[in-house]
């Protein structure tokens, strides 16, 4: 009767945990699962972790049972295949039994009544003939553990029945290394910790030369803790590495402390290779060349001296006797400063370190007299069929150029696009880029406006690199590409930045504002229809409309004048949003009747009202939605289905915004693919766009590297919050 009545109650755990049905309860007593049958079982189910209590009762059910061995089983393979591994922990910890089953494992390395736990696990394993596939992750998470408890504690018996496992099955491990990459590097680490110069290889052998930077990054605490290792290993291998395999090194050292050891081997390597993608690795980090040393003209001349032994006579078929460069003391320069100065620009041939050589014109050469050498330079090499085949010339012509000089290279550089010579091109507006000048969004600007196709293409990427070059806000450079023509396929695209404006919060100066929103034909019809406001130190002080090219103040007085330097003067100009807005606001809220996009919605969410040191989001954890419906409208919003090509299943949903360099993951308590009816909403975590891994297409990240709540803004907050409401409600 008692077995009878532990049955029923077993039966009333698994329904509620894993949503069983009563006729497979019995197969769940008697008989060892089917691996594909307990995936489909548990696939829906996600994060458990609200049902501890109910899971522990039911492991005490389950050794209350004269065959316990087979109910245990199942149920470990369920928290393996469903992914809860702190469960398993608590799980296996509360086990009263010194053996399971009739194969003993003892760990030779277990210390304390914890770590002898970790036998317990592995005795399940071995006796249910658990697959390699469903554990040995599990094993992986024991490692990227940064707790100091939990699985943490298992470090050292998990090290053990690792090493023991990549002795006996090496290849099946290299292979799960290589097809996984959320465990490559809790595996790796292990790795390197029992078998050192095994580890070290493998670990530099499986960064890929594509997205070694991210690589890096997840690796860099493994790379630190063996760096006297790593550097053994490199130095065996560098003599006969290629060009690939020593930029891959050449980067790895780039990661490591700056300290006496990396420079003088970098500085070597420098010094030996002949492999210019090296060459540039290293320079683009110190900028190893001449130019280091060159702060004075006598410091310049001993460089001439110690360098040009055989000076040339000319240049791209053109003496020297034609220029008339001059060094600031007044001094002419003879054929081996001439000399000097193309070396220096051909040795230099990363664009990152072309501003270094503004040294030569600020301090060493005479500018007026460079400024000349350039634009003969310029006419020498613009005649050539094909400029690129001597870029050092561009490179030059572009740093010395003087405004006269820049307005020709625009203009030329627009006919080569116009001839499709986009090769040559590119690499001319590549060197305007880093020369930082500003000016060339005007060149991009023409080209847009004639729908020259390479500009459409990379434009963008252009704008980057030049952000990244003058220190400024994409935005703003964007804002310089706008069309003076109004066309409503421009208006579209227009309407969704500003609408991300809207949600980063993005304030203007008065200067842009007017250039913008009351010049612009495009921004002034968008802005018909929006309500602005002047915020001063965060605080929305007035609001205003624009009608036609004026504006017009609804409540408040202005606060910008002409003497105010806009936001540098802690003002600024920006759409309202309502979580600025006081009791006085409310009748602005619906002014306009079609706006571009909902300005003032009925409901906010305030990130001042949550927990603001929390990492996650909970607010809608455990909340059923129509898996479909629910994926759709949050792709309206911008986000999207977080898998690599090849996945059939995916947990979680993305949304990037480079405007405030953030990575939001609307994660899912369940697996879902697209034939999935419902689906249960799980946390919302924030994560640092530009230092998220990713793989194949999908970001892969990690708890632990979550960013506070108290780290997004408060606009934004609330836009997650109302995309995952409204989706979730339709």
């Amino acid at each position: 009767m008692e077995i009878l009545k532990n049955i029923s109650q077993i039966n009333d755990k698994l329904i509620d945990l894993f949503g069983f049905k009563e006729e497979d309860i019995e197969g769940f007593l008697n008989e060892l699962m089917d691996d594909d049958l307990i995936k489909k079982t548990v696939e829906n189910i996600g994060n458990l972790n609200e049902k501890k209590e109910t899971l522990n009762s039911l492991r005490e059910l389950i050794f209350q049972l004269q065959e316990y061995l087979t109910p245990l089983c199942n149920l470990v393979k369920m928290l393996l295949y469903s992914k809860n591994y702190d469960l398993i922990f608590e799980l296996i910890t509360k086990i009263f039994v010194g053996q399971i089953g009739k194969v003993r494992y003892q760990s030779k390395s277990a210390n304390n009544f914890t770590e002898r736990y970790f036998d317990r696990f592995i005795e399940i394993v071995k006796n249910c003939n658990i697959k390699s596939e469903a554990y040995i992750p599990f094993i992986s998470s024991i490692f990227k553990s940064e707790k100091q408890d939990g699985l943490a504690l298992w470090k050292r018996p998990a090290l053990e029945y690792l090493q023991n496992f990549y002795n006996e099955n090496e290849d099946w491990l290299l292979k799960f290394v290589n097809s996984n990459p959320e465990q490559k590097y809790g595996i790796l680490e292990a790795i390197v910790q029992f078998n050192t110069m095994k580890g070290v290889a493998l670990l530099i052998d499986n960064f890929t030369n594509e997205q070694i930077e991210e690589e890096l990054e997840h690796s860099l605490q493994i790379i630190k803790e063996h760096k006297r290792d790593i550097l053994n290993y490199m130095d065996r291998e560098i003599g006969q590495a290629d060009e690939d395999k020593l930029c891959k090194f050449t980067q790895i050292m780039l990661a490591m402390d700056n300290d006496t050891e990396i420079i003088t081997r970098l500085k070597d390597i420098y010094d030996r290779t002949n492999f210019s993608k090296v060459k540039e690795l290293i320079s683009n980090k110190w900028g190893i060349s001449e130019t280091m040393n060159l702060k004075t003209e006598k410091q310049f001349l001993n460089a001439v001296r110690r360098k040009i032994k055989e000076p040339q006579e000319r240049t791209l078929g053109v003496p020297f006797d034609n220029f008339n460069v001059k060094l600031k003391s007044g001094y002419p320069a003879d054929d081996a400063v001439y000399t000097f100065i193309i070396y220096l620009f051909k040795e230099e041939k990363n664009l990152n370190n072309l501003p270094k050589l503004k040294i030569l014109k600020t301090n060493i050469l005479d500018e007026e007299s460079l400024h000349e050498f350039a634009y003969k330079m310029f006419k020498v090499l613009s005649s050539k069929a094909d400029i690129n085949q001597s870029k050092w010339c561009i490179r030059m012509f572009c740093l010395f150029a003087d405004e006269k000089l820049l307005h020709e290279i625009y203009e030329f550089l627009i006919e080569l696009y116009k001839e499709g010579r986009n090769k040559e091109a590119r690499y001319l507006t590549l060197c305007l880029i880093h020369c930082g000048y500003k000016e060339i969004v005007n060149v991009f600007k023409r080209l847009l406006a004639i729908k020259n196709q390479y500009i459409i293409d990379n434009v963008n990427n252009f704008i980057n690199e030049l952000a990244n070059e003058i220190q400024a806000d994409k935005n703003e450079l964007l804002d310089m590409l706008v069309p003076d023509v109004y066309s409503k396929e421009e208006l579209e695209k227009q309407k969704i930045r500003l609408y991300d404006a809207f949600i980063s919060g993005r304030l203007y100066t008065q200067e842009e504002f007017e250039h913008l929103f009351l010049k612009n034909p495009i921004y002034n019809e968008l802005a018909q229809n929006l309500i602005f406001g002047e915020y001063k130190f965060g605080r929305l002080h007035n609001a205003f409309i624009v009608k036609e090219k004026d504006i017009e103040f609804l409540i408040g007085k202005q606060l910008l004048t002409q003497e105010v330097e806009g936001i540098d003067g802690k003002i600024g100009i920006g759409i309202i949003h309502p979580l600025d807005c006081d009791f006085r606001y409310e009748k602005i809220f619906s002014y306009y009747e079609n706006p571009p996009f909902t300005q003032f919605k009925t409901m906010n969410f305030d990130v001042g009202e949550a927990n603001r040191s929390n990492i996650s989001v909970s607010r809608f954890r455990g909340t059923f939605v129509n898996a479909k419906k629910f994926i759709e409208m949050m792709q309206r919003y911008g986000f999207s289905i977080n898998k690599t090509e090849e996945e059939q299943e995916f947990n979680s949903m993305v949304h990037e915004m480079p405007t405030l360099n953030i990575l939001t993951e609307v994660e899912f308590e369940n697996k879902l693919n697209v034939n999935s009816a419902t689906a249960t909403i799980g946390a919302i975590r924030f994560y640092n766009l530009d230092s998220t891994m990713k793989a194949k297409g999908k970001y892969i990240t990690q708890k632990s590297n979550a960013l506070s709540i108290s780290a997004v803004p408060y606009r934004f907050f609330d836009f997650v919050l109302s995309s995952v409401y409204y989706s979730s409600i339709k």
